[in-house]
């Protein structure tokens, strides 16, 4: 279609979807499999979403991925968008997802954070992957 009927929206979701993809491919140049991508609770009330979930010999890695550009001012940084409210609804995520999949339940479970940079002309400038940065503090 033509591009200047693109809304704003439309290029963040872009940009997010390119960074999830970069974080999909770290995890797996690390030993991961993807088991699962967007994972949400499609029934009853929504907890969150679960970015993609990775897999490891007995590790279990369920990854929120914030994808900024350097200019990028307007959301804040990837690391200040995972709240207290987000972290929140990742673990109620996280704990749906494994009770519904009791596969995954003997799998050492945490909880990543990757922030995915973007260099002004788009290109890729960084992958960082904070692992197990949400606990559970119940």
């Amino acid at each position: 279609m033509f591009s200047w009927f693109k809304k704003e929206s439309d290029v963040v979701v872009s940009l997010g979807r390119r960074g999830e993809d970069e974080a999909q491919k770290r995890y797996k140049a690390l030993g991961y499999k993807i088991v699962a991508a967007n994972e949400f609770n499609r029934k009853g009330k929504q907890l969150g979403e679960i970015d993609f979930i990775a897999q490891r010999k007995t590790e279990i890695a369920f990854v929120e991925v914030k994808t900024r550009t350097l200019d990028s001012t307007k959301f804040g940084s990837g690391l200040d968008a995972v709240n207290r409210n987000k972290q929140s609804r990742l673990l109620a995520a996280t704990k749906l997802y494994l009770i519904k999949h009791p596969e995954f339940q003997k799998f050492r479970p945490h909880i990543d954070v990757c922030l995915v940079s973007y260099n002004l002309d788009k290109t890729l400038k960084d992958v960082i992957i904070m692992e197990n940065l949400v606990e559970d503090l119940n």
